[in-house]
């Protein structure tokens, strides 16, 4: 599509505010940690067992989520899964025990799973090559706003009314842009399924993986998934354990941490259009860069300070966060328009894995040095392994994703 859909900005406006009314009960869950910690007595090594729950679901339905996204289109695929979703919170909100909760978790996941391959196609649908960085960049934004207004919204909820009543606020808000999202999205219907090809099955679907620079993005994604999964976990328990604060003053620093996310995906989406737009990568290696100096500042030593804290936690949502729509963008660009979901399932798929993999990482160094030093310096080497698979990987996949298909 050169030109772009007409109403093209109208959808974006209402797939980005159906992204963050799903991420105001998804990521709320991470602010929630403390108020968990203590209703199921957790240990500081369970905790890394909450986040990932919600994404292992991803881990099993991100591919297949992909292709029912190329197969259904943007409406289906989108609502179906934040429905989904808000069952699973629903359910885990009433959950007896920490087993059955991490479960009904697992299901909200599963729903959640489909919705990004589901954006992704849809922005490859109605919007052109120029405009695509900086679309992807709002749609992103409402990612970690939902995000944020969770963080400031939920840890009051959980102190005055209870975990259980927190998350149900969550799964409510999930549930919202399911009947009314319908109607404004039907333009994207026209979008299901490649054109030409009857239904069927393509033997080049699964081309995309005898590519050597597709995997190593893909594995760069792994660690940037382990990266954002250590902010998301560990961050709200950090700032009460080591810096001193309260619960909502925790919620806070982790609203500040997706402010930082929310601005800077809009920021870089918009710069990788304008420039360096055949060098997208480069922009993933400088968010991996920002995340290393952060989680160095972090390691070297506490800062209690209510505003420098702030200022640092800004900074790390920049770092953790902030690559994601370039990520996205390459990846739908890579696949082109008969596989943008699937290969958006599969970007998400590889980051899935590091978020599963990254809080027990983080677990187990915080418990082996009893101190959270060691653990973000882990974190800081990480994400600069990830600037460095940027930068000298990242020529080749910008080729991939300009071959035209």
């Amino acid at each position: 599509m050169t030109e772009g859909h007409a109403g093209r900005w109208r959808l974006l406006a209402v797939l980005t505010t159906s992204y963050g009314a799903g991420a105001f009960g998804m990521l709320g869950i991470s602010p929630l940690t403390p108020s968990l910690v203590e209703g199921f007595g957790l240990s500081r090594l369970q905790v890394a067992f909450i986040v990932p729950s919600i994404y292992l679901g991803g881990l099993f339905f991100s591919l297949p989520g992909g292709r029912l996204a190329d197969r259904l289109g943007v409406r289906k695929s989108l609502l179906g899964g934040l429905a989904l979703g808000a069952l699973g919170l629903a359910a885990a909100a009433a959950a007896s025990g920490f087993a059955g909760f991490l479960f009904f978790l697992f299901l909200a996941g599963i729903g959640w799973s489909v919705v990004n391959p589901a954006l992704g196609k849809g922005i490859m649908d109605v919007f052109p090559v120029r405009e695509r960085g900086v679309a992807m960049g709002i749609k992103q934004m409402g990612l970690t706003l939902g995000g944020l207004a969770s963080a400031l919204v939920l840890p009051s909820i959980a102190t005055t009314l209870g975990w259980r009543a927190a998350t149900l606020a969550g799964g409510v808000m999930v549930a919202m842009p399911v009947l009314a999202a319908w109607p404004v999205l039907a333009p994207l219907e026209a979008g299901a399924g490649p054109a030409g090809d009857g239904g069927r099955r393509r033997a080049a679907d699964w081309s995309w993986a005898r590519r050597p620079s597709v995997l190593v993005f893909f594995g760069g994604g792994l660690l940037l998934g382990m990266v954002q999964a250590a902010v998301l976990s560990y961050l709200p328990l950090y700032c009460v354990q080591a810096l001193g604060f309260d619960k909502i003053g925790a919620g806070l620093l982790v609203a500040c941490s997706q402010a930082g996310g929310a601005v800077s995906r809009l920021a870089l989406g918009a710069a990788s259009d304008r420039w360096l737009a055949g060098r997208r990568s480069t922009w993933l290696a400088l968010t991996g860069a920002i995340g290393a100096a952060i989680f160095a500042v972090y390691a070297a030593r506490p800062v209690a300070s209510a505003p420098a804290a702030g200022a640092l936690a800004f900074v790390a949502g920049v770092g953790a966060y902030g690559w994601v729509g370039i990520f996205f963008v390459i990846s739908a660009e890579v696949g082109g328009p008969r596989q943008a979901g699937l290969l958006s399932g599969m970007a998400f798929a590889s980051i899935v894995v590091g978020l599963l993999i990254g809080p027990t990482v983080f677990g187990l160094l915080l418990v082996a040095a009893d101190s959270y030093r060691a653990a973000w310096a882990a974190f800081a080497v990480i994400a600069t392994l990830v600037t460095l698979i940027a930068l000298l990987g990242g020529p080749a996949i910008d080729r991939e994703s300009a071959r035209p298909r």
